[in-house]
């Protein structure tokens, strides 16, 4: 009888634990729901443009990224700049104490407005009680920069750990330009001459392995 009743005690704190389980997945799912309202991704349970494309965008990033582009921040570069302005959402230093790499120009320019923009985000989502967007991260934008434009990978690197960190990272930022390239029109031509620009070499190798 004793372990009976364990048993209905232990039943029902586990229906409890469940049910609260659900009520906050819920409640996530409603303020992520308000959220892509404000910023005018949904209207009530429909998509609408900006939505649709945000369906196409794979990348920890995804809503940053999208935001950027429909803003323009990432129109009138060229490939190598581009490039260097797309790596922001793939790279992210193993270092939390890393100092923010100095970037150049208009690249600058460009980072600066896409790292306001995020704490935009930021601001929204901690309002809604929602895990914040992963800040974007400009250590890689000007290897990216510097491989684009022709650099050799003994220009960049002087040991093989850093080269195979590089490769990695090259692939993930080819893989977010292919989709810039494929599903949104106004970048198709430069984010196609960065994908050639950035796929050779010893980083077309590491794609074929």
């Amino acid at each position: 009888v004793k372990r009976a009743r364990r048993a209905e005690v232990d039943r029902k704190r586990l229906e409890a634990r469940i049910e609260k389980g659900d009520q906050s997945v819920v409640r996530a799912f409603h303020s992520l729901l308000d959220l892509l309202g404000g910023w005018g991704y949904v209207d009530g349970w429909e998509l609408t443009a900006k939505g649709r494309r945000l369906r196409f965008v794979y990348n920890e990033l995804d809503l940053l990224l999208t935001e950027s582009i429909e803003r323009g921040l990432l129109d009138q570069l060229n490939a190598t700049e581009l490039s260097a302005v797309a790596s922001v959402f793939t790279f992210e230093s193993r270092r939390v104490d890393a100092e923010p790499a100095p970037v150049v120009g208009s690249i600058d320019e460009r980072i600066r407005e896409i790292a306001q923009l995020a704490t935009e985000l930021n601001r929204a989502e901690r309002a809604k009680k929602l895990p914040e967007t992963r800040f974007p991260d400009s250590g890689f934008a000007m290897v990216a920069h510097a491989w684009s434009a022709g650099h050799d990978l003994e220009d960049l690197f002087d040991d093989d750990m850093a080269a195979g960190d590089f490769v990695r990272n090259c692939r993930q930022l080819i893989d977010v330009l292919r989709q810039l390239r494929d599903e949104f029109p106004a970048l198709r031509a430069v984010a196609a001459e960065a994908v050639k620009r950035m796929d050779r070499g010893v980083v077309a190798a590491g794609g074929r392995a």
